[in-house]
């Protein structure tokens, strides 16, 4: 077997573990959720809290965007434009909450998330 194909195959089934777990739902509720954000430091935990509902539905094990890089956790933190995060780590709801604070510039810059400039997070507040 080539090399090439051995690759691809590894890089199929790391996508297919991964697809699972996200289906081994983790949802974390509304409540802890809020508690997740303002314990994480982000100035309006409510908004903080509904991106990252619209993002997962609360589920810490999302796997999503997997064609544009992979996005993991409740914040749904994309690897590749954000390679400095472990993705195992991502999975752990203190540490996506800390990366997303990082991200959104200490909670003030949304932008990066679909669902903010979408508008989709509105419902979860």
């Amino acid at each position: 077997m080539g090399k090439g194909l051995k690759k691809d195959r590894l890089a199929l089934l790391v996508l297919a573990l991964l697809v699972l777990r996200s289906q081994r739902r983790n949802v974390v509720p509304s409540a802890a959720l809020l508690e997740l954000a303002r314990s994480a430091g982000f100035p309006n935990p409510e908004l903080a809290a509904a991106v990252a509902m619209a993002e997962s539905g609360g589920n810490a094990n999302a796997v999503g965007d997997i064609y544009l890089g992979g996005s993991y956790g409740l914040w749904q933190v994309n690897i590749k434009a954000h390679p400095q995060y472990s993705v195992s780590q991502l999975f752990d709801p203190a540490y996506n909450a800390r990366a997303a604070l990082e991200i959104s510039k200490g909670g003030i810059d949304w932008n990066p998330w679909t669902t903010f400039r979408t508008g989709a997070y509105l419902r979860y507040l």
